[in-house]
C-alpha cells in the first residue's frame, strides 16, 4: 500500500510539474495592429523582422552590412497595401558603410525564385504609417518601402533558402539569412488570412 501511495505521489508531482512548465511558456509573440492616429489608417506589422547580412571582414572582424525586411500592411478605407519595410545599415564607419538611398531595388532571392522589390518613391509615412517599423537600434537612416502583396509574402514565409541581392556599383553583393525571423513572417501572413 504504501508503495502505491509512492507511485501515485510521484506520478501525481510528475503531472504537475508538466502542466506548470507547459503553463509556464509564454505564447509566441504575434503581429501587431493598430490605428495610427496620425494618419487614421489601421496598421499591421509583423512582431520580427528578417535580417540579412554579409562580412565585411576586409575591414575588421566581426563588421557587417546589414538588410533588414519587416512585412506591413496598410488599410486606408478599406485599401488594403502591403509593403516591406527595408532598412539597408551597417556596424561599420559610416564613410564604408552601403548607401540606402542609393538601393532602388533589391532581389529577395528565394528558393528558386527572384523577387524584384523596386522602390515606389514613397516612405511609410507617405503610405500612412507614421511609426518606425522595426529600426535597427543605434542607427539614422531612412527606410526603404518595397510594395508586395500577400502571396508574396507567403512565398517567402515558406521558402527554405533566402537570401537578398542589391547592386554596389557594376558588383552584386549578397546578404545571407542572419536573423531568421521565417516564423513571425509565417505567423503575419495567417493573422491577415483572418487567422486571428
Amino acid at each position: 500500500m504504501m508503495r502505491r501511495k509512492g507511485s501515485l505521489c510521484a506520478l501525481w508531482l510528475a503531472a504537475l510539474f508538466a502542466s506548470s512548465g507547459a503553463a509556464g511558456r509564454a505564447p509566441p509573440p504575434q503581429p501587431e495592429e493598430y490605428l495610427d492616429e496620425q494618419t487614421g489608417a489601421t496598421v499591421d506589422i509583423v512582431d520580427a523582422p528578417l535580417v540579412f547580412a554579409r562580412e565585411r571582414t576586409e575591414r575588421a572582424a566581426n563588421l557587417r552590412d546589414y538588410v533588414t525586411l519587416a512585412a506591413a500592411s496598410v488599410n486606408r478605407a478599406g485599401k488594403l497595401e502591403y509593403v516591406l519595410v527595408a532598412y539597408v545599415w551597417s556596424t561599420l564607419d559610416p564613410r564604408y558603410a552601403p548607401a540606402s538611398e542609393h538601393a532602388d531595388s533589391m532581389l529577395l532571392v528565394a528558393d528558386d525564385r527572384r523577387i524584384r522589390l523596386d522602390n515606389n518613391g514613397r516612405s511609410p509615412s507617405d503610405l500612412g504609417i507614421a511609426r518606425p517599423v522595426h529600426p535597427p537600434a543605434g542607427q539614422d537612416i531612412q527606410p526603404l518601402v518595397f510594395p508586395t502583396d500577400l502571396a508574396t509574402l507567403r512565398f517567402i514565409a515558406a521558402a527554405r533558402n533566402l537570401a537578398v541581392q542589391t547592386q554596389l556599383g557594376d558588383d552584386t553583393v549578397t546578404y545571407d539569412l542572419w536573423d531568421d525571423k521565417r516564423g513571425a513572417l509565417d505567423r503575419y501572413v495567417r493573422f491577415m488570412d483572418g487567422e486571428r
